[in-house]
């Protein structure tokens, strides 16, 4: 006997949170791990409990999305990529302004996969020559993975920043978190 169409529109609907749902899962909790190797379960930045992101099973994301009925419903966490790129800014119309202008230019440039797209919001000023090929060859290897998420938290970067992004990349799962500078009226992620 078939399902009836209501269960397996369900179903299908909740296997495609799951698999698109962010290493810090619904309600924008984060795992992090401290420098003795414990975890720490948080909704601010890891950088806050001086300990760095730290990917969640599948498991439990999966049963956090099942419990977090409003997960489902944001629409900041569930905005397709094809939503990202055709929301990002214009290279003609300057630099980011906002926080969460900055995250969809990064969610926009990592799924079209342009490095100089993703190198349009990196933080330039003060960087030598070197330093700035070393942020260049980075940016060239993340740009071959799937950014699933891009999430601000203002206030925890260390010396004088504006906060701090925690990206969140597919395959294999793991988060990075990088200081966000406000520089010019603009913000830009620091590597």
């Amino acid at each position: 006997m078939k399902p009836p169409r209501s269960i397996a529109a369900w179903s299908a609907i909740l296997a495609l949170s799951c698999a698109l749902a962010p290493a810090h899962a619904a309600g924008a909790l984060h795992r992090c791990e401290t420098s003795d190797g414990s975890a720490v379960y948080t909704d601010s930045a890891c950088a806050a409990f001086d300990a760095k992101p730290s990917p969640m099973s599948s498991e439990l994301i999966s049963r956090l999305a099942m419990d977090d009925a409003a997960f489902a419903t944001d629409s900041a966490r569930t905005r397709s990529l094809s939503n990202a790129i055709r929301t990002r800014r214009a290279p003609q119309a300057g630099c980011a302004r906002s926080p969460t202008q900055l995250s969809i230019d990064l969610l926009a440039s990592f799924a079209m996969g342009d490095v100089n797209r993703i190198a349009e919001s990196v933080h330039w000023p003060g960087l030598r020559h070197r330093q700035a090929h070393v942020v260049m060859n980075r940016l060239q290897q993340l740009a071959r993975q799937s950014l699933i998420d891009a999430s601000f938290w203002p206030g925890f970067a260390g010396g004088g920043g504006s906060g701090a992004m925690q990206l969140t990349f597919a395959r294999p799962q793991r988060v990075m978190e990088v200081g966000v500078e406000r520089y010019a009226g603009c913000y830009f992620v620091r590597f």
